[in-house]
């Protein structure tokens, strides 16, 4: 069971990497969208829980960590879109899953992991798997923005991070549907404040299509995280392997099924790193 919260969790972020795609198809706000998302995660997180004293959450002193994740959410979300707009995917996709070092050395340092050597070499493949999954010859890196893909790998192993935190402090007194949606929660207040603060209360050009994008894009973001969370609990003293095969698996599948249903045309280096990518998955699995 524990194996299939970590297959979930790639599945479900594998969606929102196709939803995403998708999105830039038909040119959906995405700032909108991902505000109407954030709501749509925390209904879903709310109705499940059974946990409906949300007063007491609020002012209950973890949920200020939920903020701070949320304010998390929201800068590497932006982050992202302009490190997609001025470097190009590929860049944005590497800063982002290579990150996995950083939750991989907490869990070592923090969490008194022992990493064996097979692990460590399985790392290092998926981190130079990622790369050449994702490499493409177009890509042009313009030296004004070069801050941008720090901001997303130091934002992505912070996130990742923060989640091991907040499960190894609070999962045994808090279920994972309330932390799930707690981090909604507080990812919807911030993203909602900045977009006021922004837009100064104008809202006129919302439109229902970007909204039902949001709710689509909701549904598996909620799971993803959910599920991800259930790993790590399920994992608890094994989280650099959940972290490890659940980066190098969104990667290898997100390809995978960009291939099948945009027909996206792979390189030879993008195809050999598919091969080193199952290959450091086999290595990460068998050393834990």
């Amino acid at each position: 069971m524990v194996i299939t919260f970590l297959v979930l969790s790639i599945v479900f972020s594998t969606f929102i990497n196709l939803i995403f795609k998708w999105f830039s198809v038909f040119e959906v706000d995405k700032i909108q969208a991902i505000l109407v998302n954030y709501l749509v995660c925390f209904i879903i997180g709310f109705v499940l829980s059974g946990d409906y004293d949300i007063l007491n959450i609020v002012v209950s002193d973890w949920f200020k960590y939920c903020i701070l994740l949320g304010c998390l959410f929201v800068a590497i979300f932006f982050s992202m879109a302009m490190t997609t707009e001025k470097y190009g995917v590929s860049v944005n996709a590497v800063s982002a899953k290579m990150s996995v070092v950083i939750p991989v050395l907490f869990a070592y340092t923090y969490n008194s992991e022992k990493l064996k050597i097979q692990f460590i070499l399985g790392i290092l493949l998926s981190l130079f798997s990622i790369y050449l999954i994702t490499k493409k010859n177009q890509t042009i890196i313009p030296r004004k923005y070069v801050y941008l893909p720090v901001i997303v790998f130091l934002g992505s192993g912070l996130i990742d991070t923060s989640l091991k935190l907040l499960e190894l402090n609070y999962s045994n007194a808090i279920s994972i549907n309330t932390i799930s949606y707690s981090i909604f929660l507080g990812a919807f207040i911030v993203g909602t404040t900045f977009y006021i603060i922004k837009e100064r209360l104008n809202f006129n050009n919302w439109s229902s299509r970007n909204m039902i994008s949001g709710v689509i894009l909701g549904i598996p973001n909620y799971f993803s995280i959910n599920f991800l969370l259930l790993a790590i609990k399920s994992f608890s003293f094994k989280s650099a392997f959940v972290f490890g095969i659940n980066n190098i698996g969104i990667v290898l599948l997100s390809t995978l099924m960009s291939v099948i249903i945009f027909r996206e045309k792979l390189s030879s280096i993008n195809k050999f790193g598919v091969l080193v990518s199952v290959l450091s998955i086999i290595l990460i699995a068998y050393s834990s």
